[in-house]
């Protein structure tokens, strides 16, 4: 139930809070489901992105990036709980 929210609450803050609280609630909810965090980048660029505007689809990249550190923190930390 918590992975629902978390990322049902990142997607809903796309729309209501900026985009910098938006970037904390995509990381917060990548750390719990790993593939949030380039599901909603991806949302949020097909939402907002424009092409003249911008150079690169940053929130995409972002979700990249959050994708591969919340993926690596998650195996660490499962590994790390596992043969202790």
């Amino acid at each position: 139930m918590m992975r629902a929210m978390t990322s049902l609450i990142a997607l809903i803050s796309l729309f209501i809070f900026p985009w910098q609280v938006a970037l904390v609630a995509i990381f917060a909810a990548s750390l719990i489901v790993p593939p949030a965090g380039l599901a909603l980048g991806l949302i949020a660029d097909l939402v907002y992105y424009s092409p003249g505007a911008a150079f690169a689809p940053y929130f995409t990249l972002f979700g990249i990036l959050s994708f591969g550190l919340s993926f690596l923190v998650h195996r660490f930390v499962k590994t790390r709980i596992m043969e202790g």
